[in-house]
């Protein structure tokens, strides 16, 4: 409908829809009408209809929330070579962070109708100006000035935002933090440790199972101090 609206000749619409289908993969339900569809499939159809005229504009609002992890991770990945080949100007709503940080030029995080924090996403996630914005971008482990005190073994007056990432744990070194949990998370290793009576997250790169540490062992913990960051 609307490259017809468009005026766009026949030869050429079907050409253009056919894309459009093969981009969300429903190439093989061109036949189908909506009642035979699940709602992810509709969804992918929205999606189409909207790129298929190849606006100068495209607003999304989450158009991947209801879609299969694989068809997600494709769509956002088209999504993303499609703009930058028309330079096709997107707003695009998102309560998943991954989406944000992959598909932004620039991101504005917002809570409750108020701009947070506004950048790209190497700012937003290095560089949370507030506990909100830390606790939404990333994993960061949020301290209080006193919690933050103990653990750096110096006065402490704001909060502190640790990345899980930037911690390394060893075992080597003063045994000074304890194991207390973990979880696998694919090529992440998530280490709940305590340290000081302070409780961290470490994510630990999962190169192999005989490098998992065991819970209640000690290790000692490493923090990069340039790594830290003050929060609001």
């Amino acid at each position: 409908f609307g490259l017809r609206m468009q005026k766009v000749n026949a030869n050429d619409s079907q050409k253009r829809t056919t894309e459009a289908l093969q981009l969300v993969e429903l190439n093989d339900y061109a036949k189908r009408y909506p009642h035979q569809l699940s709602g992810g499939q509709c969804q992918r159809v929205a999606l189409a209809r909207s790129l298929v005229t190849r606006p100068r504009l495209l607003l999304l609002d989450e158009p991947l929330s209801a879609l299969d992890a694989r068809i997600r991770k494709h769509l956002r990945e088209q999504i993303r070579q499609i703009q930058r080949e028309l330079n096709l100007t997107t707003i695009f709503v998102t309560h998943d962070q991954e989406e944000a940080l992959t598909m932004s030029d620039r991101i504005f995080l917002m809570n409750q109708g108020r701009i947070v924090q506004s950048g790209n996403a190497q700012t937003l996630y290095a560089a949370p100006v507030d506990a909100f914005a830390a606790g939404f971008i990333g994993n960061y482990n949020l301290l209080e000035p006193e919690a933050a005190t103990r653990l750096l073994q110096r006065p402490v007056t704001s909060r502190i935002a640790i990345r899980p990432e930037t911690l390394a744990l060893s075992l080597h070194g003063e045994p000074d933090a304890v194991i207390r949990g973990h979880s696998l998370l694919g090529n992440v290793i998530r280490y709940r440790v305590e340290v000081r009576g302070v409780e961290l997250i470490v994510d630990v790169l999962n190169r192999s199972s005989a490098d998992l540490l065991a819970d209640g062992q000690r290790v000692a913990l490493t923090i990069d101090p340039g790594t830290l960051c003050e929060v609001a």
